[in-house]
């Protein structure tokens, strides 16, 4: 079972640099609304962190890469299929048999 991570969202550095820099932005020009910005851009950074699945961890990440890699190799082996079957409908009507049809 994978471990909890209950605070992941305070170790990613990106997004805390985003916010950061809102900071400095605000303080330079004035403008605290631009933190509000920053508050944005923190969360768009964590919502990147979670879609590449690096807030599940090393082994989540892990689980995550294989899981991506079969889904490509069973879309690959089913247009393999798919092909194979178009073939031998385009040899069975070059033949003039009828085509089979195939169940659901």
């Amino acid at each position: 079972m994978q471990r909890p991570r209950p605070l992941w969202f305070l170790l990613n550095a990106y997004s805390w640099i985003v916010l950061l820099i809102s900071a400095v932005t605000a303080v330079l020009i004035g403008q605290w609304w631009v933190v509000l910005l920053g508050i944005i851009g923190y969360l768009l950074a964590l919502l990147l962190d979670l879609t590449g699945g690096h807030a599940l961890g090393r082994t989540g990440a892990f689980r995550l890469a294989q899981a991506e890699q079969e889904n490509r190799e069973l879309r690959a082996e089913q247009a393999r299929l798919l092909g194979a079957i178009q073939e031998r409908d385009d040899k069975l009507a070059k033949m003039g048999a009828p085509k089979v049809q195939d169940e659901p």
